[in-house]
């Protein structure tokens, strides 16, 4: 289970049972709170990505971040996550997403070190604050 949802003020709440899933729900509430207008053409993209940071939320907003500049500089939306490691301290993998013909509010950029920890029910989650 994976889920997000938006917040007034630029803040994305997201839960997960996996850290994993906790990182590519806070991706897509990312790309929801941009409003992307994707491409017809079902063409898949795949940028890769590379992180390493002291604690959990540091990754977590360092690469919230790098998908929104990738999605400005490169065009696209993304949707998915392709992990080849996560841990709590690093990460390895792709952005995956298709083309985006626009962004009706552009990915905007996160504030650093979201809070990271688990609830009652066993779940990964936090709050996301873009800025």
């Amino acid at each position: 289970m994976k889920e997000f949802e938006l917040l007034d003020g630029g803040t994305i709440r997201v839960r997960a049972t996996t850290r994993a899933g906790l990182v590519t729900a806070s991706l897509q509430g990312l790309m929801a709170a941009a409003q992307p207008r994707t491409s017809e053409v079902d063409e898949k993209t795949e940028r890769p990505f590379s992180f390493a940071a002291a604690d959990f939320g540091t990754l977590l907003a360092d690469f919230l971040t790098s998908a929104s500049k990738s999605a400005v500089e490169h065009k696209e939306a993304y949707e998915d996550v392709r992990f080849t490691l996560i841990t709590d301290k690093k990460a390895e993998g792709a952005y995956v997403g298709r083309p985006a013909e626009s962004f009706k509010s552009a990915p905007k950029q996160v504030k650093a070190g979201s809070e990271v920890a688990k609830n009652e029910a066993g779940e990964w989650e936090t709050t996301v604050t873009l800025s």
